[in-house]
C-alpha cells in the first residue's frame, strides 16, 4: 500500500502547477528544500519520477502527468468533503471556488485585491477558498460545495438557478509558440487569415465537446479565423504545454503568469461586444449572510444583474 500525505499531494500539484521549486514554495510558505524533500519522499514512496530537470526548467514525466490529471479531482473532492464538516461548525465560513487560471492572469488582480480588503474588514469571517478545473467549478457551485465562484461569464451560461454578475471585461489573444514564423509579428493585425487556415485550435472543455466545439468556432469566425480543426485539452496546464510545444494555437486569455508564459507569443485581439467577463456566480436562492456581504462589495461591469 502506497504511503501518500495530503502535504504530498498538494506540494505536487503546487511544483506541476508552477514548474519552479522557487514559486511553488512561495504559493506553499515554505523553503525551497522543503518542497524538494516532499517531492521526493512522494517520488519514493510510489517508485514513480514525476518530474525531470531540463534546460528549460522543470517538466512533467507522462507518469507524473497522467497522475496529475487523475489525482486532481478525487484530492478536490477529499478536501470539499473536509471543508463542507469544517463548515457545520459554528465559525463564520465564505468558501470561494477560482478556476485553475486564478494565479496566472492579471484579470483576477482586481479581484484579489477585494477579497483582500473583504477579509481585513470580516476578521471574525474564515474564507475557504479553492482552485478547480472548469467542469468541477461548474459542480462545486452547482451542488453548493461553494458559496461562490468566479471565472468566465461563459462558464456558467448553461447553469439553472444561478445568478451571475458580470464584474469586469476580460483579455482576449491569439496564442501561439514563440517559435512560430508568425510569433515575430508586431501585432494581430498583421497576421494574414488564410495562414492560420491549417492551424489546429485548441481549447478546455467546460460543456460538452459538441457544445464547445461550436462556440470555439463561433469565436474564431469573428476574428475571421477558418481552423483546421478544434482539439480539446484536459485542463489549463494541458493547454499551456501544447501552446509551448507549437502543437497548435489558441484564442484564450492573457496567461503572463503561467509558467513557460515566455515560450508563448500572446496577440491582443481587437475588442468586440462578445467578449467575456469575469463573473460571479452563486445560487440564487441559497446565498448565505456572508455570501451576501461580499457580493455587495462586487464592482457590477454592466449595470445590472443576469440571472440565468
Amino acid at each position: 500500500m502506497y504511503n501518500i500525505t495530503f502535504q504530498q499531494l498538494a506540494t505536487f500539484f503546487a511544483v506541476a502547477e508552477r514548474m519552479n521549486i522557487t514559486e511553488a514554495a512561495s504559493a506553499l510558505y515554505i523553503s525551497q528544500s522543503s518542497v524538494s524533500k516532499t517531492i521526493q519522499r512522494l517520488e519514493e514512496g510510489i517508485e514513480v519520477k514525476l518530474f525531470v530537470r531540463t534546460n528549460r526548467g522543470l517538466t512533467l514525466t507522462p507518469a507524473g502527468e497522467y497522475l496529475y490529471a487523475n489525482f486532481r479531482t478525487p484530492y478536490n473532492s477529499m478536501c470539499k468533503m473536509v471543508r463542507h464538516a469544517k463548515s457545520m461548525t459554528k465559525k463564520k465560513i465564505l468558501r470561494i471556488g477560482y478556476p485553475s487560471t486564478y494565479d496566472s492572469s492579471e484579470d483576477y488582480d482586481k479581484l484579489k485585491r477585494l477579497i483582500s480588503d473583504y477579509a481585513a474588514a470580516h476578521p471574525d469571517i474564515e474564507l475557504d477558498e479553492g482552485l478547480y478545473d472548469f467542469l468541477e467549478l461548474k459542480q462545486a457551485i452547482s451542488f453548493g460545495d461553494v458559496d461562490i465562484a468566479f471565472t468566465h461569464d461563459f462558464i456558467f451560461s448553461d447553469l439553472p438557478n444561478v445568478t451571475v454578475r458580470r464584474i469586469f471585461k476580460s483579455r482576449v489573444c491569439l496564442a501561439m509558440s514563440a517559435k512560430h514564423p508568425l510569433a515575430a509579428l508586431e501585432s494581430e493585425k498583421q497576421i494574414d487569415r488564410t495562414a492560420l487556415e491549417n492551424e489546429v485550435f485548441y481549447t478546455i472543455p467546460f460543456s460538452n465537446e459538441v457544445v464547445d466545439k461550436k462556440r470555439t468556432l463561433v469565436t474564431l469566425s469573428r476574428f475571421g479565423i477558418t481552423p483546421k480543426d478544434v482539439h480539446f485539452v484536459q485542463n489549463f496546464q494541458s493547454l499551456i504545454r501544447v501552446l509551448r510545444q507549437g502543437k497548435g494555437m489558441s484564442v484564450c486569455g492573457y496567461f503572463q503568469k503561467a509558467p513557460g508564459h515566455e515560450e508563448i507569443r500572446f496577440f491582443d485581439m481587437p475588442p468586440s461586444g462578445n467578449d467575456p467577463f469575469l463573473a460571479a456566480a452563486w445560487r440564487t436562492n441559497e446565498v448565505s449572510g456572508e455570501a451576501r456581504d461580499f457580493i455587495g462589495i462586487l464592482p457590477d461591469g454592466t449595470g445590472g444583474l443576469d440571472e440565468l
